[in-house]
């Protein structure tokens, strides 16, 4: 049996090709961005005498290149840049950022998982029921429905219309923790719902496939009650599929964050992408890209930790 650790560190080990290639691909397409970063600096009243020079100074005229491997080589020494519009750390930028991006990705995923499971345990139970009909068209609407369409219909309902939370802006938990909680509801259900919808399915699936098993029937035949049987045996073995769903979904949320983040003003990682690509700031595009790019290799390792955690006969 191959211990944890070890398997950990072979993990990270294979996660260093894969950030190369990633770095490669977002420095690729970053460049590729029509427009001149130049108008960001220095405005539309700029000479091009001027930009030339804002050129010469940034290192812009330089071959893809050279101006990769000068990029990568900042990024090996624990610094991503200074960013070209803010003139600021591209990494102090990101701390600035993440707590926000954070608070509302672990408050849509726990929204989820307490919305999807019981729902899809409820669904498998009563098979075919009323309930389960209304519970699989809510979950197929959750799924559909985009994430800026969600987050106007919450703002029309319960901002507008009901007065109950408000619609946008943001303070953090530390200043003042009830109107934080306050103005980060709205988003994580926007969020959250619609994961809840996919948790749904993959846990409504695989409670109707392990309630069919034999080991099923033998706890019942040995006098456990139904709710043991559920959820002692049968969701356990179902937690596979739900582990795997939210893990294979995290570049999702981190997508979904950016257009959240954007119709409720949040200053997350996602509304300081789309500030960056507004402004062709190409180090902030290329650090906050390649810090999701990071969060998704992780949970992936985590992922894969937990499966060992909630079903012990997989073994590393």
């Amino acid at each position: 049996m191959v211990k944890i650790p070890k398997f950990l560190l072979s993990r990270l080990a294979q996660m260093l090709p894969v950030l190369f290639l990633a770095s490669v691909i977002v420095f690729a397409i970053t460049n590729l961005l029509p427009g001149d970063p130049t108008y960001a600096l220095l405005g539309e009243t700029a000479s091009e005498a001027e930009r030339a020079a804002a050129r010469v100074r940034y290192g812009l005229n330089d071959p893809l290149p050279v101006q990769y491997f000068r990029w990568l080589t900042t990024i090996l020494g624990g610094d991503l840049g200074r960013s070209l519009y803010r003139n600021q750390y591209v990494l102090d930028m990101l701390i600035g950022r993440i707590p926000v991006t954070l608070q509302l990705c672990l408050m849509s995923i726990t929204l989820a998982v307490a919305i999807g499971v019981p729902a899809g345990v409820v669904a498998a139970k009563w098979r075919g029921s009323t309930a389960d009909i209304v519970v699989s068209v809510l979950s197929m609407a959750s799924v559909a429905m985009p994430f800026f369409w969600a987050g106007i219909l919450l703002i029309i309902v319960f901002s507008l219309h009901l007065g109950w939370l408000p619609s946008s802006g943001y303070v953090p938990f530390t200043t003042d923790p009830l109107r934080n909680l306050q103005l980060m509801v709205l988003p994580s259900i926007t969020i959250g719902t619609s994961f809840a919808g996919l948790i749904m399915r993959q846990v409504r699936g695989a409670m109707l496939e392990i309630m069919s098993f034999d080991y099923i029937r033998t706890a019942r035949a040995k006098g456990a009650s139904e709710m043991r049987v559920i959820f002692r045996h049968g969701l356990r073995n179902a937690l596979i599929p739900v582990i795997t769903v939210v893990g294979l979904q995290t570049g999702a949320l981190l997508g979904g964050a950016v257009v959240v983040e954007s119709v409720f003003s949040l200053p997350g990682l996602g509304s300081m992408m789309i500030e960056s690509i507004f402004s062709r700031d190409y180090p902030a595009i290329q650090g906050a890209v390649l810090f999701s790019v990071c969060c998704v290799l992780l949970v992936t390792v985590i992922v894969d930790v937990l499966y060992a955690v909630v079903d012990p006969r997989i073994e590393y």
